[in-house]
């Protein structure tokens, strides 16, 4: 096995106009492990997106003093909830249907098959913001860590002799030699009455792990690796195996920046498929976004005294003063109680952008106002 690459992604790097109803779509050039995209693809909006009322007004829940339409992430780290697929595609792109059947490295290579992760927001993006979507390789830790290209191949049923009887994998893994995974049926029957033993080619059947009783939900092995049983009919000394191959992992870290559009469109037009995928920018470990890891006053805290002047943001790493300007940092004040009494010269609810000053020191900003 190889490290895998990435071929395509859309959105392209800085496109505007973005359709918030867009997922994020990263071809790579070889199959990969879903485990390992779902953890190393993150994509971050804004920490919160207002959404106004007439003539400006902010909307205010009365019983919470909150606006309850706020787009708003936990730990005030703007990541965007999302949902994880991958599909085989052909050279193009396209989605090969039906989805093929891969035995091996050697057929998904023979193919060529190339899978396509699929990144979906759980709710429609924002309009008018950036996000940046961040892909982590092995270049950014030290130590092994990133996608990594697939490690568990379907199974081989050659040494089955029941009609029905079959094992679905999954799960990725995480040992540290290809070999391939043996599952003998001792105790013949149905799901629940069937029972199995496993072991790995490097070592002996006679080493086995036995006793396992076969189950319609995943039940895990070793190293990462699950498997479930379908069908009925299991007969004794049937024999399943399939292959697994030690992480490899993309290489470098990417990011990926593009703002949405309006919202007056919602959906990728069929054509942009091929028009607007591009390229990707690589990104020194520095890149990789800070997070917020404390706060005074805490987020979301009220009762806070009329009396206090300062707030202080902890992150996780040091901060580029030269990066902390008053473009960068914003502090507004509005109401809790969104009363909405009249044009914007007599009204008293307005947001308003206070004046402010701000102190860098090493991870922590401090903001007077």
């Amino acid at each position: 096995m190889v490290a895998p690459t990435i071929d395509a992604v859309y959105p392209s790097d800085g496109l505007s106009g973005v359709p918030i109803g867009a997922e994020i779509e990263i071809t790579f050039d070889e199959g990969i492990d879903l485990s390992t995209g779902k953890a190393n693809v993150v994509l971050y909006g804004a920490d919160f997106d207002r959404t106004s009322g007439p003539d400006s007004a902010l909307w205010v829940d009365p019983k919470t003093g909150t606006n309850p339409y706020f787009l708003r992430s936990p730990g005030f780290s703007g990541i965007v909830e999302c949902t994880y697929s991958i599909v085989y595609v052909d050279a193009n792109g396209v989605e090969i249907s039906p989805q093929p059947t891969v035995l091996t490295a050697v057929a998904e290579a023979a193919g060529p098959y190339r899978h396509k992760l699929i990144v979906k927001p759980k709710s429609l993006l924002a309009p008018d913001v950036k996000y940046v979507a961040y892909i982590i390789g092995d270049s950014e830790g030290g130590t092994s860590k990133g996608i990594s290209a697939r490690t568990v191949f379907d199974t081989d049923n050659t040494g089955v002799t029941s009609t029905t009887g079959l094992i679905d994998i999954y799960g990725g893994y995480a040992g540290t030699v290809d070999t391939a995974v043996n599952v003998r049926i001792t105790t013949p029957g149905d799901i629940g009455v069937a029972k199995y033993k496993f072991w790995y080619d490097t070592e002996l059947e006679a080493n086995a792990r036995i006793g396992r009783v076969s189950s319609r939900r995943f039940r895990r092995l070793e190293d990462g690796v699950q498997i479930r049983f379908t069908g009925s009919a299991f007969a004794t000394n049937d024999l399943y195996r399939f292959n697994v191959y030690a992480p490899q992992y993309l290489v470098s870290s990417y990011q990926i920046n593009f703002t949405t559009g309006t919202g007056s469109i919602q959906d990728v037009p069929s054509t942009a498929s091929t028009s607007i995928i591009g390229t990707t920018t690589p990104i020194a470990s520095a890149a990789i976004p800070l997070e917020v890891i404390d706060m005074d006053p805490p987020d979301g805290s009220t009762h806070i005294s009329t009396k206090t002047r300062t707030i202080t943001v902890s992150f996780s790493g040091d901060l580029d003063p030269t990066t902390v300007t008053d473009a960068d940092v914003t502090v507004l004040s509005y109401p809790v109680s969104g009363v909405f009494d009249g044009p914007s010269n007599t009204r008293s609810d307005e947001v308003k952008e206070l004046v402010k000053g701000l102190a860098v020191s090493n991870n922590v900003l401090t903001i007077d106002i």
